[in-house]
């Protein structure tokens, strides 16, 4: 049986909850790299991600796209 965890705070958890019996023997193998996890069912990016009638032509800088959100915003809360 192969069970995913991590430590925290100097203890190995569980990523899964499962509980083992009490005294069961186990074994830790520690791994050089991260686990990645993929999407089981990867979807595609729809471009462009601001709506345009002109892709491109919209100049997307820090400030244009803090207005933007901000309209996102304003619009979500007009809903509820």
């Amino acid at each position: 049986m192969k069970i995913s965890g991590h430590v925290q705070n100097g203890v190995v958890v569980l990523d899964s909850p499962m509980t083992l019996p009490e005294g069961a023997a186990v074994t830790v193998v520690v791994r050089s790299s991260p686990v990645v996890h993929f999407a089981k069912y990867p979807k595609r990016v729809q471009f462009p991600l601001v709506p345009s009638d002109a892709p491109g032509s919209i100049d997307l800088t820090n400030e244009r796209i803090a207005e933007i959100l901000e309209e996102e915003d304003i619009d979500a809360l007009k809903r509820d």
